[in-house]
């Protein structure tokens, strides 16, 4: 299967996908920076595409794929506030939300990061103790932006 495919195969996602970050609002797309734009397979904006079947659930915002030498490679970014450590219990239903949504769809078998970029004022960095429960589950405090 391809990365197009599994989008298309993942209920609610269907016809979500778009070309480059172009699933990713203006206000967030200054947080990521793009090394090769020819390698993006396309963009996800999960949340929306969620919204209307989950509106209750701590949804994550984005996903985008990238061609590597190895296949599709793809990373799940949530955009969210880091000024309070309260924020990192916001963070942790969100992965928890993630885990369960992702373990579901075809995209569970993809390899991947999953990155939180902070907006706005961060109140911790990359090395602060009460992100270890979250780095140890696998999510990546990209601070206030992330390369891809």
């Amino acid at each position: 299967m391809s990365f197009a495919t599994d989008v298309k195969a993942t209920p609610h996602l269907e016809g979500a996908l778009r070309k480059g970050l172009g699933a990713v609002l203006a206000t967030d797309r200054t947080c990521v920076t793009v090394g090769t734009a020819t390698r993006l397979l396309g963009s996800v904006a999960v949340d929306a595409a969620l919204k209307a079947p989950q509106p209750n659930a701590a949804r994550w915002d984005y996903l985008i794929g990238q061609n590597r030498s190895g296949g599709a490679f793809l990373y799940w970014i949530e955009v969210h506030p880091a000024s309070s450590t309260g924020n990192i219990r916001e963070m942790e239903a969100k992965l928890n939300w993630l885990a369960e949504w992702m373990r579901t769809t075809p995209l569970s078998s993809y390899p991947r990061q999953i990155a939180w970029i902070a907006c706005g004022k961060s109140a911790f960095n990359s090395r602060h103790p009460a992100l270890r429960s979250l780095a140890n589950r696998g999510l990546r405090y990209a601070g206030g932006h992330l390369t891809v």
